[in-house]
């Protein structure tokens, strides 16, 4: 063990090895945040009050379904005709929605039969007490799974944000 000139312990001087923490520390934080940073996605949102001009989807040629979106509040949002593939099902129709310029935002929870609609653009269902999203077909409720519910040409899907009736 070494002693500076006063005979005391160079370690515990305020003067020799009190920086190597903090840079240390300091340190480890930067590389936490550049590696937090390069994993995040990007934000393509724009920031409040920038306009922003996205090309709107081409108007679809041939056979075409349709999707409403009813908010419950006096809001709606149409999608008049979007196209129509053979074997498409309602869930089907969403994700074209989705890709569909203007489009829609959606979660479900499940897959197949036992897929269900959780939120559509932002609004979360409610639970058993309160409001839930729920769809018809030509005016029909949905007995089924919306990811298994079929769809041919010309039909009508609608989405309402309401209680139980």
């Amino acid at each position: 063990m070494e002693f500076g000139p006063s005979g005391t312990d160079e370690v515990d001087s305020p003067t020799h090895g009190g920086w190597v923490f903090p840079a240390l520390l300091a340190a480890v934080l930067l590389v936490s945040a550049v590696i937090a940073h390069s994993n995040r996605a990007p934000d393509n949102s724009p920031a409040p009050g920038e306009n922003v001009r996205r090309a709107p989807s081409a108007e679809p040629q041939g056979e075409t379904v349709a999707l409403e979106i009813d908010f419950g509040n006096g809001a709606k949002k149409e999608f008049a005709a979007l196209p129509w593939r053979a074997g498409m099902t309602v869930a089907d129709l969403m994700l074209q929605a989705r890709e569909f310029r203007p489009g829609i935002d959606f979660t479900q929870q499940g897959e197949g039969a036992g897929g269900f609609l959780t939120s559509l653009d932002g609004l979360q269902n409610q639970g058993a007490s309160g409001r839930n999203w729920r769809y018809e077909v030509d005016g029909r409720h949905g007995e089924v799974s919306f990811s298994v519910q079929d769809l041919q040409p010309g039909m009508r899907v609608l989405w309402e944000f309401a209680a139980e009736e």
